[in-house]
């Protein structure tokens, strides 16, 4: 076994090449805690391939099964993702600290279910395509892929996790996704909340996410926090996050927003309340410190104005009430008077 000690981008990169296999793996860990092992489509051809009935399967020990298509591309040339620009993608992923394994796989034909790359549980299979693609694209691409895997790391099976998210998110529970667009399911806005906030400089060289109508993840008051708590291990982020309401809502003149404080915050002396007021894309309307801490609920009421006097314009703005180290987070509904 061979170890090569690399710098990318200020971060420490650890290569390892995994000689006892025929065909060799690449192991990339990186500063945050994450590390990938990148299967490639010749050791995956050599040691997991096997046919089934006229099927052809990837079958690997940890990771299960996957059927591959390789009549899918006709008479068409595939060309196999670059494992330098997956390896680097991942090894630029920063900014939070935890322990991730991820398995990737360089397949050298289409998954038959999705035709194209997809995650699944602590694995990215990552597909081909029919030229070669810029660096930004499979950049993109393959920290989307393991945004999902973040998703089933810290967030599935921990449905507070997931209405704390929710909460900061807008989002609603979605019985059925699959009858919902692509781009407004809650795991694909999970994986690029995920990718935006935490890929390098090349996956998020695009400064957007895929669903245009939501605010960018780093204008959503929270949000950055909440996942870096979670993939460390910690659920103080979630715990903080508390029941909170808006009445009337919608409103017309004023609407009086009230944040449930646990038992524990209410022992706890000073910590003003402090409302934050935003628009739908995450811009800071009106930021009001005061109002009232009486019977477990912190209370602060807004007019309705901006941080310049003037009336705001109809529609639907969010909110973030804090107390004592505690925060709520929903939206109201502002009406023409």
């Amino acid at each position: 076994m061979t170890q090569t000690n690399l710098k990318l981008n200020g971060l420490a990169l650890v290569i390892t090449l995994i000689a006892t296999l025929p065909a060799m793996a690449l192991e990339v860990t990186n500063a945050s805690g994450l590390r990938a092992t990148i299967h490639t489509a010749d050791e995956i051809n050599q040691n997991w391939l096997v046919q089934d009935n006229g099927r052809l399967i990837l079958s690997h020990p940890e990771c299960g099964d996957v059927e591959l298509d390789p009549a899918a591309a006709g008479e068409r040339e595939l060309v196999l993702p670059s494992v330098d620009v997956v390896a680097e993608a991942l090894a630029a992923v920063q900014s939070f600290d935890g322990e991730l394994h991820v398995h990737v796989f360089m397949l050298p034909a289409f998954p038959a279910q999705v035709m194209s790359s997809f995650a699944r549980r602590n694995a990215i299979y990552m597909a081909p395509a029919f030229g070669v693609q810029a660096e930004e694209t499979l950049a993109y691409i393959t920290i989307h892929e393991l945004g999902h895997v973040m998703c089933w790391a810290v967030l599935d099976g921990r449905p507070a996790r997931w209405d704390a998210y929710r909460s900061l998110r807008g989002l609603t529970v979605q019985d059925d996704p699959s009858i919902v667009a692509h781009a407004d399911r809650n795991r694909e806005i999970v994986a690029e909340d995920l990718r935006y906030l935490f890929g390098g400089p090349v996956a998020t060289s695009s400064g957007s996410i895929e669903n245009s109508r939501l605010s960018l993840p780093d204008a959503v008051p929270g949000l950055r926090n909440l996942f870096a708590g979670y993939l460390a291990g910690d659920d103080a982020a979630s715990d903080r996050l508390r029941p909170s309401s808006v009445y009337p809502n919608p409103c017309r003149e004023q609407a009086r927003v009230e944040l449930s404080l646990s038992s524990a915050s209410q022992k706890n002396a000073g910590g003003e309340p402090v409302l934050e007021v935003f628009d739908l894309r995450g811009r800071l309307v009106r930021r009001i410190s005061g109002g009232s801490l009486d019977n477990g609920r912190a209370t602060v009421t807004w007019n309705g104005q901006g941080r310049d006097g003037r009336r705001q314009a109809a529609g639907m703005y969010l909110y973030r009430i804090t107390a004592r180290g505690e925060v709520g987070t929903g939206r109201m509904l502002l009406l023409d008077r």
